[in-house]
């Protein structure tokens, strides 16, 4: 799961002002207008789950990709990435479930 900030029309206050984007994987699953409160759920459980079958399947291919274009940094990164992975793919999945559900 990630944050980002973009600037939208809200279309609950109609105002444009900052609204925090959350990302489920590659999808948006959530979009919080910071001036009203109002909040979009987007159901991506469809499209979320066949793309993180591809995204664990291809992880193989792209470790390998890192590791001969920079092995330096796949070493020191990798054990840190290794330990934070169960809980980024928690809060990831958290994301989806709650893009499910009604308000």
């Amino acid at each position: 799961m990630s944050v980002e900030e973009s600037f939208l029309r809200c279309t609950a206050c109609e105002q444009e002002s900052e609204h925090e984007v959350v990302y489920a994987g590659r999808f948006v699953s959530q979009i919080r207008c910071t001036g009203c409160g109002a909040v979009t759920r987007l159901d991506v459980s469809e499209d979320y789950f066949p793309d993180l079958r591809q995204r664990i399947s291809s992880k193989p291919r792209r470790l390998m990709r890192r590791l001969r274009r920079d092995p330096g940094e796949l070493a020191t990164s990798l054990p840190e990435r290794t330990l934070s992975k169960p809980l980024r793919m928690a809060q990831e999945l958290r994301t989806v479930w709650r893009s499910r559900q009604d308000d």
